[in-house]
């Protein structure tokens, strides 16, 4: 088995615990997913399945879009509603106007520290551990970009927003920045992801469904083949170079494109993501 599903991620559940359902309902031992979600965010979580879990660095790679609920007035220690109150700010409503302004100032290139409870890790420990410990560290800021905020809901005090960002953007520390830059404080409510790497929501099974499919003889109507999201020029390679190639030699191939990322097809089947150079073929990542 091998391919990618699109799991709608309920709230409540780590993205592993859904990862472990997964292998249960399929009954396998290879599966992990290609982006974290928080436990209390939903939307689309991407979950590589078998050998296509060789490549789940590569799925990371891919941009995100959310739904994520702005609340002014307070921080939080985590940044979003479940963490503990530090701030409250007097001033708990804005105008449309200035919210508008703002989020044109967050949109675009950007450089984000990420909040002290992720597991951005930083000398070997996961930042969060340094928090629970209570021990201030310097975290690094990290390149991000925003590429479009859309204003869905705005109340004064709760602007629901529409997001489409990079990899790597914590929504959490994006709210709590706006709420700076807006003179009040802000932490994140409500998060869905809606799109990673070109998946949608819409198109997303659910835990139970994924366990209806797959005893139903019908998993194929959501195991996404690897090829169709992450999209590479295709070669295929003479059937007598197979068990070269697959014990991670490089053979002559006779092609005649250089590339980095390319699929390798052999025997009639994906054996592996590859790199030519000079009319060489040499597989990086295995697939059979």
């Amino acid at each position: 088995m091998i391919g990618v599903l699109n799991i709608l991620k309920p709230t409540g559940m780590t993205s592993h615990d859904v990862v472990n359902r997964v292998r249960k309902i399929l009954n396998i031992k290879k599966a992990g997913h290609a982006g974290t979600l928080d436990p209390n965010a939903a939307g689309v979580l991407v979950v590589c399945v078998g050998k296509a879990t060789k490549v789940s660095e590569y799925l990371m790679r891919g941009d995100k879009e959310y739904i994520c609920q702005l609340i002014l007035g307070k921080a939080t220690d985590t940044q979003d509603s479940y963490g503990r109150v530090t701030h409250i700010s007097n001033k708990t409503k804005v105008t449309p106007e200035e919210l508008n302004e703002v989020l044109k100032r967050f949109t675009g290139d950007l450089v984000q520290i990420p909040p002290a409870y992720s597991a951005v890790k930083l000398k070997g420990k996961k930042l969060y551990e340094y928090a629970r410990q209570n021990i201030p560290v310097e975290k690094a800021g990290r390149r991000i970009v925003i590429y479009d905020i859309k204003l869905i809901n705005f109340n004064g005090n709760s602007a629901l927003l529409k997001i489409k960002c990079s990899k790597g953007t914590y929504m959490r520390t994006l709210c709590n920045d706006m709420g700076i830059s807006l003179g009040t404080y802000g932490h994140m409510g409500v998060l869905i992801r809606t799109q990673s790497n070109g998946l949608s929501i819409n198109d997303s099974v659910t835990l139970e469904e994924l366990k209806f499919l797959n005893d139903t003889n019908k998993l194929d109507e959501c195991l996404i083949p690897l090829e169709n999201i992450y999209k590479l020029d295709k070669i295929t390679v003479d059937s007598k170079h197979y068990d070269r190639l697959t014990a991670g030699n490089e053979v002559d191939g006779g092609i005649k494109v250089n590339r980095d990322e390319i699929y390798v097809y052999c025997r009639d089947k994906l054996i592996g993501i590859g790199k030519t150079r000079n009319g060489r073929v040499k597989i990086d990542k295995m697939l059979v």
